[in-house]
């Protein structure tokens, strides 16, 4: 799965870190960095997705390059 954090949108808020700490850390600037995408299941990075206060996790299929979240 593809990973991106819309830079413009994280507060720091750090609930992606939270629930998935092998896969999301805070840098310097307090903003949400991916580490290791796959550090934890799809089910739970889509989870922590859904539990972004600002909506700034997008989730897509590696190989199809498929929108898994946030689905519009």
């Amino acid at each position: 799965m593809k990973i991106t954090i819309d830079r413009t949108k994280c507060d720091g808020y750090a609930k992606c870190v939270q629930a998935s700490p092998k896969v999301f850390k805070l840098g310097a600037k307090m903003i949400a960095e991916v580490i290791d995408p796959k550090g934890d299941t799809d089910e739970k990075i889509l989870l922590v997705a859904k539990i972004c206060p600002t909506k700034a996790i997008t989730l897509e299929e590696e190989a199809s390059g498929k929108k898994l979240f946030p689905i519009e």
